[in-house]
């Protein structure tokens, strides 16, 4: 009984501080960055451009090399079927 009420306690617990340190981690720039595009031309040929990151980083930086993997295939004559940022 004892042991059931102590786990369940320290259970509490860590979930406790594992919530605020997640919300504390993204006020100090801790943060997750998806992108995800995918690209397809007239011959049905799909291709994928991609970023993720996790942690502090540069999200400027991210985003530039993202688009240029984009404006690289649009150039090429491939259009974009789907993009998710997240």
């Amino acid at each position: 009984m004892k042991n059931t009420l102590t786990l369940t306690l320290l259970a509490v617990l860590l979930l406790v501080l594992y919530s605020q340190f997640t919300e504390l981690a993204y006020k100090f720039g801790f943060a997750e960055l998806k992108l995800n595009a995918v690209l397809e031309n007239s011959e049905h040929m799909k291709v994928k451009c991609d970023a993720y990151s996790l942690g502090f980083f540069d999200e400027i930086k991210l985003q530039n090399k993202f688009q240029k993997c984009i404006n690289d295939y649009e150039a090429k004559g491939y259009e974009i079927v789907s993009r998710t940022d997240q």
